[in-house]
C-alpha cells in the first residue's frame, strides 16, 4: 500500500495517464496490518537512527540510505496527514492513539484510493516473468497483465491464515536471486522441563533472560516474559528468539532467567539474611512470598531443593546460597521454536548486496523492485519490522515512479 500509494503520488504529478495497479490476494487490503501488536498496530520505534539500525540485525545497515529518504519522523507526519494520530510509550514504540490497527490500514486504504491506484482484490499472482523492452509479464491463474515495472511486496511466511504464505520468496528465486534460507523470527520458544506447563499465564517484569550454549552467550535482554504450555513467550523471549541463529542445530540451548536482575549476589545475600532475621519463626514458604509471584512459589521450592516448611529460624548458609544461586539463574532448556505460522516476523530473504540500498531495485533486473519482509534485514520487536516495511515501501514506490518518468515511460 505504502508503495502503490507513493508511485502514484509521484506519477500523478506528470502524468494523468500513468496507472498503477495494486494486486492484492486477500479479500481486503492489510490484513495481517490489522492484527498487528495485538489489534493496537506499533508503527515504529522513535529512537535515534544509529540505535535503530543496531536492532536491525546484521544487515540492519543496508537501510540506511533508504531511511535518508523516508524514516521515523516521516512515517509519524505520515500518518498524522492521514487522520491517524500517534502517542510514543515505553520503550519509544509509536502507537495510534486509537488503539486500533485498522485505522492504520484504512489510511493507507485511502492514500491509494486517494491517487488513483486501482484495487485488485482476490487477486493472488501466481507468476512473473520479464519481457524484453516491454516490462514484465504477472500470471493471475488465467488472465496475464503486463507491467513496465513491478514492486514485490508479499510480506514473508508467518501468519499465513492472512496470504502471508512466502510467495514472493519463489518468485525471487525463479528470477535468479537468492534467497537465504528462511526461519521463524520473533517466535516463541519451546522448554523441556516438564513443571513448565504449570506456570502457564505466569508473567515475569523487569528480568533478565540470556541465551547460552556450551558456556557461549548467544544474546541477553531485559524486560518482560510469559510462562505458555509449551514453554516462555513475551517481549524480550521474542527478541532473543531471532538470536538463536543456527545454534539449536548443535543441540539444545539454556535459557536462564535471572529473577532479581538490579541485585548482585552479595546485595542480594544481605537482603535474604535481614528478611531470615525478619521472618525467623516463619517457614520458607513465608520467604518466598517476599520474593516471588504466588504461581512460582511452588515450583521454585521444588528446584531448590527446600520444603516449603523448612523453619527459617534454622535456614543454612547452604540452604541460602541455593536460594541464591536460583533466584540469578532460573534455568531452562531450550529444544526449538513454534512454528513459522506463528513467528511474528521471517527471518531470511532475499540477498540485501542484491538490491541497490539507495531505490529497492533489484540488480538483476530492471524495474523490479523488492521490499520488507522479503529482504533479509530484519529487527526486534518494537515497531522496528513495519518501519522497515513503510521505508522500503515509499522508498520503491517513489524510484520507480521516476525511473519510469525519465525513461518516458
Amino acid at each position: 500500500m505504502m508503495a502503490a500509494g507513493r508511485a502514484a503520488e509521484v506519477l500523478r504529478q506528470e502524468r494523468d495517464d500513468a496507472q498503477v495497479l495494486l494486486l492484492e490476494k486477500m479479500p481486503r487490503l492489510g490484513t495481517k496490518l490489522r492484527i498487528t501488536g495485538k489489534g493496537r498496530c506499533n508503527i515504529t520505534n522513535a529512537c535515534e537512527i544509529r540505535e535503530f539500525l543496531d536492532h536491525l540485525g546484521p544487515h540492519g545497515i543496508f537501510l540506511r540510505n533508504a531511511a535518508a529518504r523516508f524514516f521515523v519522523e516521516d512515517t509519524v507526519r505520515f500518518f498524522h496527514a492521514h487522520g491517524v494520530p500517534t502517542t510514543t510509550e515505553r520503550g519509544r514504540r509509536v502507537f495510534p492513539i486509537s488503539n486500533d490497527a485498522n485505522d492504520v490500514a484504512e489510511a493507507l486504504r485511502r492514500y491509494c484510493v486517494d491517487h488513483d491506484v486501482i484495487l485488485h482484490l482476490g487477486a493472488p499472482v501466481v507468476g512473473l516473468e520479464p519481457v524484453d523492452r516491454q516490462g514484465w509479464r504477472i500470471m493471475l491463474g488465467d488472465e496475464e497483465l503486463t507491467a513496465e515495472a513491478v514492486v514485490l511486496a508479499t510480506g514473508g511466511l508467518s501468519y499465513p491464515g492472512t496470504g502471508s504464505t512466502g510467495d514472493g520468496y519463489g518468485m525471487a528465486h525463479a528470477l535468479g536471486h537468492t534467497v537465504a534460507p528462511l526461519r521463524p523470527g520473533l517466535v516463541p520458544l519451546v522448554t523441556a522441563e516438564a513443571f513448565v506447563p504449570r506456570l502457564q499465564g505466569l508473567s515475569l517484569r523487569h528480568v533478565r533472560a540470556t541465551l547460552t550454549q556450551q558456556g557461549r552467550e548467544l544474546g541477553s535482554e531485559f524486560g518482560e516474559m510469559l510462562f505458555t504450555h509449551y514453554g516462555v513467550s513475551g517481549p524480550i523471549i521474542l527478541t532473543l528468539s531471532s538470536q538463536l541463529g543456527d545454534a539449536l542445530q548443535a543441540g539444545p540451548v539454556e535459557l536462564c532467567i535471572d529473577l532479581k536482575p538490579a541485585l548482585d549476589r552479595e546485595t542480594l545475600d544481605q537482603r535474604l539474611l535481614r528478611e531470615l532475621r525478619a521472618l525467623a519463626r516463619g517457614h520458607y514458604q513465608r520467604l518466598l512470598q517476599e520474593l516471588l509471584p504466588k504461581s512460582l512459589i511452588e515450583v521454585f521450592a521444588q528446584r531448590s531443593g527446600i520444603s516449603l516448611q523448612a523453619s527459617l529460624g534454622q535456614f543454612t548458609a547452604e540452604q541460602r546460597e541455593r536460594v541464591i544461586e536460583l533466584l540469578k539463574g532460573f534455568c531452562l532448556t531450550v529444544v526449538g521454536t513454534r512454528p513459522i505460522a506463528e513467528a511474528i516476523i521471517t527471518l531470511g530473504g532475499v540477498a540485501c548486496d542484491e538490491i541497490v540500498p539507495q531505490t529497492m531495485a533489484s540488480r538483476l533486473h530492471r524495474g523490479l523492485y523488492i521490499v520488507g519482509e522479503l529482504l533479509d534485514v530484519a529487527g526486534d520487536t518494537g515497531g522496528y519490522n513495519l518501519q522497515i516495511a513503510f521505508t522500503t515501501g515509499h522508498v520503491a514506490g517513489e524510484s520507480a515512479a521516476q525511473a519510469l518518468l525519465e525513461n518516458g515511460g
